[in-house]
């Protein structure tokens, strides 16, 4: 048995300022509904690779950006060890849905 991969590419030009941001408004919608976590999402870091202690202190923070297609990590805001509010970048797949 054989596998094969093809990728098909297609072209169109966007040739206005009003095309452009259709364009970018699809695709943002579109990683927007793939990505495993949302804007706003409150999520546990389940493993802390990575993490430096002082960061992200009580293993929880709440999503500011997830899209896979572009980076393996997730965005997150949360609370150093100072009490300062931070966003630090966490492994997606290091993280769960707070339940």
């Amino acid at each position: 048995m054989l596998t094969v991969t093809e990728t098909k590419t297609t072209s169109r030009t966007l040739d206005t300022p009003e095309a452009i941001s259709d364009h970018v408004q699809a695709e943002y919608v579109r990683r927007q509904q793939a990505a495993p976590f949302q804007p706003g999402d409150q999520v546990r870091i389940e493993r802390r690779d990575g993490i430096p202690p002082e960061f992200l202190v009580g293993d929880v923070g709440t999503v500011m950006l997830c899209d896979p297609d572009f980076s393996p990590l997730t965005t997150l805001m949360g609370v150093n060890a100072s009490g300062m509010t931070i966003q630090f970048p966490v492994a997606t797949a290091n993280l769960k849905v707070l339940a």
